[in-house]
């Protein structure tokens, strides 16, 4: 029986762990779960029931951090250092739990639009969906899980404003993070940073492709300056995201 690999399809986190998996050819099943039906699925399992978990035979693994740990040396050659470790857990809060916060605060006024990305398998553009079965109730538990309002928003903006510009401005220094080769922390931000850089090769683009996003999300991306590190993204993307399911 193989490792059971429980995600969302849209979910960033979900997709570090998917990539790291892939590039160490890591053999799973991929089950994805809709966002509020999965707590049913996941309580067995485990205490806080958020995405990826990776249920390797009995052995429950849950995270992607603790995820690519698992893999990191087939995936990479080597095991991170401490200094990339540390880097990992600034960006995994101020990218990856930002854009959380972020995207929800711009889509949750448009439950069409959270429908078509909680679908298990991506519509087209003139697919119309409805909203997500008791929507009301989800979107009140993710503005609170994620503290969803103006003043919080505004200081995850700021935190992931500065962090996004230090990291672009190594990458006009150099092609990889750590100056040699393609490595956790350029996996951790190709993934985490793929619903704003939309690489095609990204397992959830075709679900972002389905909708309109709101114009003032847009506006807020296209204005933060950053077309040079979403093209880096994109070509990490192209070279090794080959395995992409």
């Amino acid at each position: 029986m193989k490792p059971i690999l429980y995600t969302f399809p849209i979910s960033h986190f979900s997709e570090k762990a998917r990539f790291g998996l892939d590039l160490a050819n890591f053999s799973y099943e991929l089950k994805p779960l809709v966002p509020g039906q999965h707590v049913q699925t996941l309580k067995p399992l485990v205490k806080d029931t958020y995405v990826p978990v990776l249920d390797d035979r009995g052995n429950i693994i849950q995270g992607s951090k603790a995820i690519l740990d698992l893999v990191e040396e087939k995936a990479f050659g080597n095991k991170a250092t401490d200094a990339e470790i540390l880097w990992e857990d600034r960006i995994d809060t101020e990218i990856g739990k930002s854009l959380q916060t972020i995207l929800y605060f711009y889509i949750l006024d448009y439950p069409n639009i959270v429908g078509k990305l909680f679908l298990l398998e991506p519509k087209t553009k003139s697919d119309e969906v409805p909203p997500p079965e008791h929507f009301e109730l989800i979107a009140l538990s993710l503005k609170r899980r994620y503290k969803i309002n103006p003043k919080s928003v505004d200081a995850v903006k700021e935190g992931f404003r500065s962090t996004v510009y230090e990291i672009q401005d190594i990458y006009k220094k150099q092609k990889y993070f750590n100056g040699n080769n393609f490595g956790r922390i350029d996996l951790t931000v190709a993934s985490l940073l793929g619903a704003f850089a939309e690489p095609k090769e990204c397992p959830a683009y075709p679900w972002f492709d389905s909708v309109e996003m709101p114009m003032q999300y847009l506006e807020y991306r296209n204005g933060l300056g950053l077309e040079f590190l979403f093209e880096r993204i994109r070509e990490f993307y192209k070279e090794f995201r080959i395995q992409s399911k």
